[in-house]
């Protein structure tokens, strides 16, 4: 096993091992109550914008499920149900989230060779592709893309680059944290059509605002201002196969 993927994998087993809830599936959780409330809150704008999308979805796909907080929530929304993660005990609490599920399949694989099944209609990368060098994401992608249904919806959400942040890499994490714009083209570079970039604190704005949309574009100019000091952020990325 090659050093940068022998060191993620050891750090997800050691943290889902000795952590739990928030703090077990966010590196970066300082204060729980407020990661766990903007953790809820990028899960609500993601289920708004898959409902957009599609009402519901034939086959999904959960790619470094976690501890399947994310995973219930898509249960919901999609017929047949596909996750995967490489901590066995993350494993063990998505199939206990989603056990009522009638037609899941949880299995204990690295997202490298993780499988997904043909005719997918929707994919979600949960924080897990910044794990990888660039070479393996494009070929993570491409595999994605070639088994997918026509027009399905492909999300990604990865910690990167923010403000005047500079592309990372923690070698004990075995994580790079690159720029969004870098994510971005590494879809597009196999084929995949990116119809939305934001940052976590754009979404925060859009959500406060609520229906006034008049609010939306203020409060998130105020938490742009805000944020200036972070160089890192959580970002998602929609696209279209």
């Amino acid at each position: 096993m090659e050093p940068e993927k022998r060191a993620a994998t050891e750090y997800w087993l050691a943290r889902s091992n000795v952590t739990q809830g928030i703090v077990a599936v966010d590196p970066g959780a300082r204060w729980g109550g407020y990661h766990a409330r903007s953790r809820r809150a990028l899960q609500r704008w993601t289920i708004e914008r898959m409902r957009r999308h599609r009402a519901r979805y034939r086959l999904g796909v959960d790619l470094g499920c976690g501890n399947g907080d994310w995973t219930e929530l898509f249960a919901q929304l999609c017929d047949e149900l596909h996750a995967s993660d490489v901590s066995p005990t993350f494993v063990e609490q998505t199939r206990q989230r989603i056990a009522h599920h009638p037609a899941s399949h949880i299995t204990l694989r690295d997202v490298r060779d993780a499988p997904v099944p043909e005719g997918a209609d929707f994919v979600y990368f949960g924080a897990v592709l910044m794990y990888l060098e660039d070479r393996e994401v494009v070929d993570v992608l491409k595999r994605v893309r070639a088994r997918v249904a026509s027009n399905a919806h492909v999300i990604i959400r990865d910690w990167c680059t923010y403000n005047a942040g500079r592309r990372t890499v923690y070698p004990e994490r075995g994580s790079t944290h690159r720029s969004a714009h870098d994510l971005r083209r590494l879809g597009e570079q196999v084929g995949l059509r990116c119809v939305e970039q934001r940052s976590s604190f754009s979404i925060y704005g859009e959500l406060a605002a609520g229906r006034i949309s008049g609010l939306a574009w203020p409060l998130r100019g105020i938490l742009r201002v805000v944020t200036l000091p972070w160089t890192r952020a959580s970002h998602t990325l929609r696209f279209y196969a």
